[in-house]
């Protein structure tokens, strides 16, 4: 009787097993993806939000394209100077006139610019425009040095003597160092009637350049035109030692 009086009084509930069997089960990461799939709007929400991401992306995509269209000067300048200059190389010398003539138009002062069209034609043969090129070169930029001297490149191959060496003297005015310009401007001194002058400009570049044979090949001949068959023979020897030991070497 005893047992069925304790059986029947019942244990008070403690609070929190109340607590625990009237809070909700957390649903796990898997059911959680379950219940969105099974969502009616599922479809919808992917498709707009794929229309979201494709629409940022278009954005970027005009962005960079519109770019393109505004870009600085700056840049547009060095964009040209590189299509030229590669133009060139390739060969293509119309496509880098094209180019540098653009870039004559965005920057209409840019010596440099008329310097290389200056090249790329005489490269095509047509040294007239290239002699017009150089001249603009020099007169934007006066102390151009590789511009005067190559203008008197330009003279010599149209035979104005006389310019070339007015040219070459004055590339040489502002480069006293470049023994190659030093060395051509004697041969026009040469060439004009003027040998003492050439001796003197070649000596200088020998002494610019001590090992090159055809310097002191040309200043011998240059002494055995003036009688000075010693100082001939001395270069003449010079040659013939520097020809031997580039020999050796081989």
């Amino acid at each position: 009787m005893e047992e069925s009086q304790n059986k029947d009084k019942a244990e008070p509930s403690r609070p929190e097993d109340k607590a625990t069997r009237s809070a909700p089960r957390r649903a796990s990461p898997q059911q959680s993806m379950a219940i969105r799939t099974q969502s009616p709007l599922s479809y919808e929400f992917f498709l707009h939000s794929t229309l979201l991401l494709f629409g940022r992306l278009m954005n970027k995509i005009l962005e960079f394209y519109n770019g393109l269209f505004s870009l600085k000067r700056k840049d547009s300048r060095l964009i040209y100077e590189n299509l030229g200059r590669s133009f060139r190389k390739k060969g293509l010398h119309d496509k880098a006139l094209s180019a540098y003539r653009e870039l004559i138009k965005l920057s209409p002062k840019n010596a440099d610019a008329y310097f290389q069209m200056g090249r790329v034609y005489a490269i095509k043969g047509e040294l007239e425009l290239a002699i017009q090129a150089v001249k603009t070169t020099i007169e934007l930029q006066p102390d151009h040095a590789e511009a005067h001297y190559r203008l008197g490149w330009l003279y010599t191959k149209t035979k104005d003597l006389q310019g070339a060496k007015k040219s070459l003297k004055k590339a040489v005015d502002l480069r006293p160092d470049r023994h190659q310009w030093i060395y051509r401007l004697g041969v026009l001194y040469d060439k004009t009637g003027s040998p003492e002058e050439a001796r003197d400009r070649i000596q200088k570049a020998i002494e610019l350049q001590q090992s090159e044979p055809k310097y002191h090949q040309y200043l011998g001949f240059v002494y055995e035109g003036l009688g000075r068959h010693d100082d001939a023979v001395r270069h003449f020897k010079a040659v013939v030692q520097m020809e031997g030991a580039q020999e050796e070497i081989f």
